[in-house]
């Protein structure tokens, strides 16, 4: 990122580009990525490829060699030193939460709202995170002059070159309180109890995920985690879900195959009367529409009933006799 900024800035082509200082940025890149010419550096102070002199470079003056360029933008970002905001302070993140939650068949399917209680690290309610008692008010940093941001210097095999990093004392806000915030100490934070509300979206499945963005743990002068909320749908003693549609099992009487009939059927909607025509066979599915899962469009599924047959153990006298005279019917 800093390689691109400076090779823009300096590039020959520009009304104001610098030839020298591109080829010498060119040149650090270069070496920076590639693992090889930085261990010879490492050891060395040059690469091979034509000794110090020509294909290499050197690093003195708190790291500004080259007609005192600064190459302190490269190493921080080569070096890795945290994500920054555009001023360049570090931006710490809370750490994620995970939990699961139980839901009813029928919760899941129209969804629905929930509150828990979740014990965990939150942004203090007294200062709100500023760390000091808010009618102290707050002064500005000496150690960072207010600027959030202090120089070092480092010592390595390349040379000795400068780093900014973000002050110890403020934390790189530029200001510190004047008094300590006593509910958390001057942390900003502090271990809570806080009530979360999860919105259940409607047609969810068994084992799918809830993120809560900003809803984990509070760091101070960050930003928070997430709250994850793995969902576990309880079955239903009568009904099943496959896919947008809801299924279940109805048993009825032979005569009631044979003849027809009206029966009721537990749905999630509360029960519904349906018909069942005459000479509807084991294993026949009924379906009725749109009283399945609600679909992202808001279509519903539909409800699917699977006819079986309840078969007598035992058969009274007459029941046998009219039964044999069915078989002698042919049915």
């Amino acid at each position: 990122r800093a390689y691109r900024k400076l090779a823009h800035k300096y590039h020959p082509d520009k009304k104001d580009g610098d030839e020298q200082k591109f080829k010498h940025v060119n040149e650090a890149y270069h070496v920076l990525i590639d693992d090889e010419k930085r261990g010879q550096y490492d050891r060395f102070g040059r690469t091979f490829e034509g000794g110090a002199q020509n294909g290499g470079f050197d690093f003195s003056q708190s790291g500004k060699g080259f007609a005192g360029f600064d190459f302190s933008d490269i190493f921080e970002d080569f070096l890795g030193f945290g994500a920054r905001t555009g001023a360049g302070r570090r931006v710490l993140r809370g750490r994620d939460i995970s939990i699961d939650l139980e839901l009813s068949l029928s919760d899941a399917v129209f969804g629905t709202e929930r509150r828990v209680l979740l014990t965990k690290i939150a942004v203090c309610s007294e200062c709100m995170g500023e760390g000091g008692e808010p009618e102290a008010g707050f002064e500005k940093c000496a150690a960072c002059a207010g600027s959030g941001t202090v120089r070092e210097a480092h010592r390595s095999f390349l040379g000795t070159f400068t780093q900014l990093r973000e002050c110890n004392a403020c934390g790189g806000q530029g200001r510190r309180p004047r008094k300590i915030c006593k509910t958390c100490a001057g942390k900003g934070v502090a271990r809570k109890t806080e009530e979360a509300v999860i919105t259940i979206p409607h047609g969810i499945q068994d084992g799918e995920m809830i993120r809560l963005a900003g809803a984990g743990e509070a760091v101070a002068k960050g930003t928070p985690g997430d709250l994850y909320v793995k969902v576990h749908v309880r079955k239903h003693p009568t009904i099943r879900r496959e896919g947008n549609d809801l299924c279940a099992t109805l048993s009825i009487l032979l005569s009631d195959a044979l003849l027809g009939a009206e029966k009721i059927v537990e749905t999630l909607d509360g029960q519904m009367k349906v018909k069942v025509p005459a000479g509807t066979g084991a294993g026949e599915l009924l379906r009725v529409r749109g009283k399945g899962v609600p679909s992202a469009h808001g279509r519903r599924g539909d409800f699917l009933i699977r006819v079986a047959l309840k078969t007598p153990k035992r058969l009274s006298q007459t029941a046998r006799r009219l039964i044999e005279d069915l078989r002698k019917e042919g049915l």
